[in-house]
């Protein structure tokens, strides 16, 4: 029973047996509420082949990067400096606080109104819906990092400069990458309710096959969505991987 322990193997059962189970489902209940993986698989690769899908989401995916980056950009350097700064801690943190838990949906009207429904607006929102994710997951790293690091690099009479660049920042990494893992996910669901709003890109197939009296084209996108964002995922965890190697070992060993 070795192979029981190998954890693509593990993978691979829960995964066939998920499958399973949304077959059975899909014929008790009916392809309008529920089509099964075998009414899907074939839908799915209809609309590879048709072509339009594979164009709608590079679209939609790089609206989505770009306000990504923009929230990476303007995240990480955020919450480095509330974690290390209680001036910025005191001013900013109710403020995120207040926006991390409100739903960008709710946002969307005030949005569109106020910069209109173009590619800007994607952007927009796809930047709103990541930002506060990753500013928390940063400020939470930072604040967590142990002063004996810093006190290390005292001792040896390290600017305030080098000790950032050489100690806080690598130790770091690891939260940074968490929060862009974290921020990415929301980013793919703000690209999702942005384009449900304006009905165009992925956000907008999905709008459609929402009107068909079968799921299964609905099905396929969200499979579709899925596998762009477990792939993304597991592209920045090998970065992660990469950056921080240290980091995985720790807590692989239980640390």
């Amino acid at each position: 029973m070795h192979w029981l322990r190998n954890k693509w193997t593990l993978r691979a059962l829960g995964i066939a047996c998920a499958l399973l189970i949304w077959e059975a489902l899909g014929r008790t209940v009916g392809e309008a509420l529920l089509a099964g993986p075998l009414l899907v698989i074939p839908e799915l690769v209809e609309l590879v082949a048709d072509g339009e899908m594979p164009r709608e989401l590079a679209g939609s995916l790089r609206q989505m990067l770009l306000g990504y980056a923009l929230a990476c950009c303007v995240g990480m350097p955020v919450g480095v400096a509330m974690g290390r700064s209680r001036i910025f801690d005191a001013i900013l943190r109710p403020w995120v606080n207040m926006l991390v838990v409100t739903s960008v949906a709710s946002l969307v009207p005030l949005l569109i109104v106020m910069v209109g429904t173009g590619f800007g607006f994607r952007v927009l929102v796809v930047f709103i819906a990541s930002v506060f994710y990753i500013v928390l997951t940063a400020y939470q790293g930072t604040r967590g990092i142990d002063p004996r690091w810093v006190g290390v690099g005292r001792s040896f009479n390290a600017s305030r400069l080098r000790t950032f660049w050489r100690i806080l920042l690598p130790a770091s990494y690891p939260f940074l990458i968490t929060g862009a893992r974290i921020g990415l996910v929301q980013a793919i669901r703000g690209m999702v309710v942005a384009e449900l709003y304006v009905l165009v890109g992925i956000g907008g197939l999905v709008n459609t096959a929402g009107l068909y009296i079968s799921t299964a084209n609905l099905l396929a996108l969200m499979v579709t969505l899925m596998a762009v964002g477990v792939t993304a995922n597991e592209a920045l965890r090998y970065v992660g991987r990469r950056v921080a190697p240290w980091h995985e070992e720790r807590y692989a060993n239980g640390a």
